[in-house]
Formats: C-alpha cells, structure tokens, sequence
C-alpha cells in the first residue's frame, strides 16, 4: 500500500499531465483528424509519455512505456491516435486509483509505518 503511494515521485506534475491527457482526448474524440493533426497528437503522446515518466518510478515507466504506440509505423490513424490516448488516461486513473486506496487504508489503520494519525478537528475528514 505504502510502496504504492511512493511509486509517484510528482504528484502534482502528475496530475497536471493527466488533465490535459484527458483534455486532449475529450477534444479528439469530436473531430476529424487530418494527417498533420494526427502526426502532432502522435508527439504530443509520446512527450505526455515521457513526461509522466519522470513523475513515477521506474517500474511504472516501463508499464507505461508498453503502451507507447510503434513508431515503425509512421502516422497513425485517428482510431489508432485515440486508442493509444484512451489506453494512457485509463493507466493514469488506474494509478490515481492506487493512489486513492493506499491513502484510505493510511487512513483506516494509522498503525502502518508511515501512517498519519488523523488530526480529529472540524474539516478534517476524507472529503476535502
């Protein structure tokens, strides 16, 4: 659990590259992508790739790397384009996901090592 939390180095930067993943797939699902567009969301990927990279351990680099579409084939389709944007938002909520449980069960057992007794104040519970 805790090895999870820890297997993201930036959190923020992590989070700011997956927002505008997602963003970027949201706006790609509603056109038509002519072969220029689809060569620069090609890069754009492979940056996102690179950059989310940087956030996490390696581990999880090389999980992600895998998804990286194969540059032996030139520019690829729109469908290939949005699947390979649809694969990295679902990989990114799969670790936000860890995330998320790892925290919860910080929380729920303050006796593992690393763990946070909670403060008990007003405002201070898992919603905010």
């Amino acid at each position: 659990m805790e090895a999870e939390i820890g297997r993201v180095k930036e959190p923020a930067r992590l989070l700011r590259v997956s927002t505008m993943a997602r963003s970027l797939l949201d706006e790609a699902r509603g056109m038509t992508l002519d072969e220029h567009a689809r060569d620069q969301l090609q890069h754009i990927h492979a940056r996102v790739v690179e950059e989310i990279g940087d956030s996490v351990a390696p581990e999880l680099r090389e999980e992600l790397e895998r998804l990286l579409p194969s540059a032996s084939s030139g520019t690829l389709t729109q469908s290939e384009i949005r699947i390979a944007q649809s694969q990295l938002v679902g990989w990114l909520e799969g670790v936000f996901q860890g995330i998320r449980v790892g925290l919860t069960l910080q929380q729920s057992r303050p006796d593992l090592p690393g763990a946070r007794p909670p403060t008990g104040g007003p405002g201070s519970g898992p919603y905010l």
